[in-house]
């Protein structure tokens, strides 16, 4: 208590130059330093208020994220979540539609400290901001609030988001939370009309972990769509590894399966889950597939269960015509050979 005082009485006694002599507006009467004409000046007294916990300045750092300067805002808003006041809440929410994704950022990162579900519908907009790590930070705070409604804006966006880093990391957020309501509406996500959409969900049931959902990706290693043929072996691996009902499901779909890739990712899921069988598919593939991207994902499988022998078949695949698949020969070599 006593750090904090002389912080707020150094700002409150702090030097006057260039805060004019108009007077000041009532929420800077105590903090002059925050009505500073230097935005630098008005941005070190934020910080430190901040860094004070200063609640009692709440009203004046409340009306400068009307600021016209940038920092200020950034800084405003980290300090409002440090000082921790939930009534700050709905004022920093109201800044996430700032031009500047800087302040957005903040906005986003802010919330998820402040825990308030009053919070949920900004970071939901910000969940579809142009600047990918807004969209992150604003899950992340999403899983931090940890309520119904939030898990639920994460799993829509899960279901239907095009970016594929953005819902990894929502994926994994969602798999941090007690997410086993939401499964019903992931499962039935999977007879969506959308190839994408049923895709999203047969990896969405890998990362929420519930092993009850293993006979709808059974069922989903027949889909029409070989994203959703592929995500579902390797959801089927991270549920349930060495559940004979899945190796079964997935030995019986290798056998019919003509997309390259798929081959690939199903072969690689059986080694995963226990049967390394069809380590010969993948081996295979990695040479003879037409795709580039089902050689590429040849040489990422052996990375995960290849073994020392394979380690000739990737360093033949460096000379591979596809870039491609020369970075991910060359990724699964690091890991074979620190193995």
């Amino acid at each position: 208590m006593k750090v904090h005082a002389r912080i707020v009485a150094l700002i409150a006694a702090g030097m006057l130059a260039g805060c004019g002599g108009g007077g000041l507006a009532p929420e800077f009467e105590n903090y002059p330093e925050l009505a500073d004409e230097d935005p630098l000046v008005r941005t070190d007294a934020v910080r430190r208020l901040g860094d004070a916990r200063a609640a009692e300045a709440l009203p004046a750092l409340i009306k400068l994220l009307e600021d016209p300067d940038e920092e200020v805002r950034v800084t405003v808003v980290g300090a409002l979540a440090e000082i921790g006041d939930v009534s700050a809440v709905e004022p920093v929410a109201a800044a996430h539609k700032d031009a500047q994704h800087t302040v957005r950022l903040q906005v986003a990162m802010s919330l998820g400290k402040l825990r308030d579900p009053r919070a949920i519908q900004a970071l939901e907009t910000l969940l579809y901001d142009p600047d990918d790590t807004v969209r992150i930070a604003a899950a992340r705070s999403l899983g931090q609030i940890a309520t119904e409604d939030s898990l639920k804006v994460l799993v829509d966006l899960a279901l239907i988001d095009e970016n594929e880093l953005v819902r990894g990391h929502v994926l994994d957020i969602i798999g941090k939370m007690d997410a086993k309501e939401q499964i019903p509406r992931v499962e039935d996500a999977l007879l969506s009309e959308s190839n994408d959409v049923r895709a999203h969900a047969a990896r969405a049931l890998g990362q929420l972990g519930d092993n009850s959902s293993v006979p709808v990706l059974v069922e989903a290693l027949s889909d029409s769509y070989y994203k959703v043929r592929s995500l579902s072996a390797h959801s089927l691996a991270d549920l349930a590894p060495g559940d004979e009902e899945a190796l079964s499901a997935m030995q019986a779909r290798l056998e019919e399966e003509d997309n390259e890739l798929t081959r690939v990712d199903i072969a690689w899921s059986l080694a995963r889950g226990g049967d390394r069988s069809r380590l010969d598919v993948i081996r295979s593939s990695l040479s003879r597939a037409l795709d580039d991207y089902a050689r590429a994902e040849a040489a990422r499988a052996l990375g995960d269960v290849g073994a020392q022998e394979d380690i000739r078949l990737l360093e033949r695949a460096l000379n591979d015509k596809a870039g491609l698949v020369q970075r991910e020969a060359s990724q699964a070599l690091k890991k074979l050979k620190e193995a």
